[in-house]
């Protein structure tokens, strides 16, 4: 029989590393009212918990990229997961707001250390087919993380306690940590400019195209985070229905794995504007269809939207991005973030209909966003 090659190996292991460290953003998405009342604090408390988590976990992608520069992209990688591990256990120890808060906003910095560093190790490891196929896989993990986060924290709360959902990715983060010290291999050293970061992503904001890339950016996981944010303040079913709801999202995550080839038939643009559009009318028809059938439905075709928007934003940051493209791709990630840093508190400010109005407007908006990048593409070219 024919072992796997390193590709093979890197390409599972790094694909469950992205599913068990972006879970970590959505855990407590289900488990506010539980571990709310356990630890005798307000729920709104457990929400700027996962607010702070996720704002520390974006500024982390902008510091550990350019770190990973200098020390390289394995030892960020592999000891990442160990203090992930570490942190990701101190969560589970919370005994009331501020340390719920300490330990959160830690292990966001912690479980910053894999995104753009993954991200980067491909460029820097991989030829361009294999780079291609782990950046789609990596980002795919991404996505079943919106739906195996929530499921697999519900599950273990109701089962065991709240704590026991930090016990357990300690746990994998620690078993992930002793794989990827065994397989994961250096990257090649790289060269390191003089000029300050911060002064690389301010000149990339001022590229009108990639600003306009950035807008959409920041609203992709705000909107998968107050959907199912809303969803779970809304519904009034039973849990086995809600997990349902949840579950069968990772249907719409899958077609993230065929975005290349409808790429490849429509251009970046086009396939963008049909993903944004098919999450624009998801939202907006649930303003009128709230059956557990109509919820399941939906969940399918927003997961679905998002699953074909992030990775054409990315190829598009990726181009424009040009020789900055590592940089370009590290500022991705951090107003990604920054997105799904807003939703939870956003989430529970606004009824199920507030919400749902404000996502099919994002996306509709988005759409006019895409096709002012359209005109200034066929501008550039009539130029040419």
């Amino acid at each position: 029989m024919k072992s796997m090659s390193f590709f093979q190996k890197a390409s599972i292991l790094l694909t469950l590393c992205a599913i068990m460290v972006a879970s970590n953003i959505y855990t407590l998405i289900p488990i506010y009212s539980v571990l709310a009342d356990d630890l005798l604090i307000a729920e709104s408390h457990v929400v700027l918990a996962g607010g702070l988590f996720t704002f520390f976990y974006a500024c982390g992608l902008l510091s550990f990229g350019p770190i990973s520069d200098i020390t390289g992209r394995r030892k960020i990688l592999v000891f990442g997961l160990l203090a992930s591990a570490l942190t990701t256990l101190a969560v589970g120890f919370s005994a009331g707001s501020l340390t719920l808060w300490f330990a959160r906003s830690l292990q966001g910095i912690t479980l910053a250390t894999f995104a753009s560093v993954a991200f980067a190790y491909s460029y820097d490891v991989f030829n361009f087919r294999q780079r291609t196929i782990l950046v789609v896989l990596i980002n795919t993990g991404f996505l079943i993380a919106g739906i195996f986060g929530q499921v697999a924290s519900a599950f273990l709360a109701d089962v065991f306690s709240w704590n026991s959902v930090f016990y357990f990715f300690s746990t994998v983060y620690f078993i992930l940590f002793s794989a990827a010290f065994f397989l994961l291999k250096e990257s090649p050293t790289q060269t390191t400019e003089s000029k300050p970061v911060w002064k690389s992503f301010f000149q990339l904001l001022k590229e009108p195209v990639l600003m306009k890339c950035y807008m959409i950016t920041f609203s992709l996981l705000f909107a998968i985070i107050a959907f199912y944010d809303g969803i779970g303040r809304f519904f009034d079913g039973p849990e086995s229905d809600l997990l349902m709801i949840r579950l069968v999202g990772l249907i719409g995550a899958s077609l993230s794995l065929f975005t290349g080839k409808l790429i490849d038939r429509w251009g970046e643009l086009r396939t963008l504007m049909f993903g944004l559009a098919i999450g624009s009318i998801s939202a907006f028809l649930l303003l009128f269809f709230h059956s557990t059938g109509a919820l399941i439905i939906f969940s399918i075709f927003f997961v679905s939207s998002i699953s074909l928007v992030i990775p054409t934003v990315i190829t598009l940051i990726g181009y424009y991005g040009s020789s900055q493209r590592a940089k370009a791709l590290s500022l991705y990630s951090f107003i990604l973030l920054t997105g799904a840093s807003l939703a939870p508190p956003v989430a529970a400010l606004l009824p199920f209909s507030g919400v749902m109005i404000l996502l099919s407007s994002f996306f509709f908006l988005n759409i006019v966003i895409c096709i002012l990048i359209q005109k200034k593409a066929l501008q550039s070219a009539n130029a040419g």
